[in-house]
């Protein structure tokens, strides 16, 4: 009787040990698949590629900080406010063809550009605008185009 216990154990024994082994061959194949082992790409690589692009959204955003901080550089001393005033100068002509216009970038630097329209033809005048003032004489119709251009009107 202790033979016949003996060979129930072991047979026992020898069904746990066989699907002890299935279980270990199943999760082994469960682990090659997780991991991608044998398939030329595994989580190492996953992790090194993941890396690579973190690294790379990195040097992107760098350059992007870069360029956003030398836009703003040009943005400073480019046209940033413009203001016209159309006017008629002389009775003897019809309709405001005459005009100021002021270009000023960001610290009201630029210029006024006008225009006096009469029967005769019509003459072009430029004159510098540093922060808002000018050196040169200003008409009434240059300096309104000016307050509109400061004012963003």
């Amino acid at each position: 009787m202790t033979s016949n216990i003996s060979t129930i154990l072991a047979v026992l024994a020898f069904i746990f040990s066989c699907g002890a082994v299935l279980l270990v061959f199943m999760l082994r194949q469960r682990f090659n698949d997780f991991f991608n082992v044998g398939k030329g790409e595994g989580l190492e690589g996953i992790l090194a590629e993941q890396g690579k692009k973190a690294r790379d959204m990195a040097e992107d955003l760098k350059r992007l900080r870069n360029d956003v901080a030398r836009i703003d550089i040009m943005a400073e001393t480019s046209i940033q406010k413009v203001g016209m005033v159309r006017f008629n100068p002389f009775d003897d002509t019809g309709g405001d063809q005459s005009f100021a216009v002021s270009l000023l970038d960001s610290v009201d630097n630029g210029i006024v550009v006008s225009s006096l329209h009469s029967r005769e033809g019509t003459r072009v005048y430029a004159k510098q605008i540093i922060k808002g003032e000018s050196r040169n004489h200003l008409t009434e119709e240059e300096r309104e185009a000016i307050r509109r251009a400061i004012a963003r009107e």
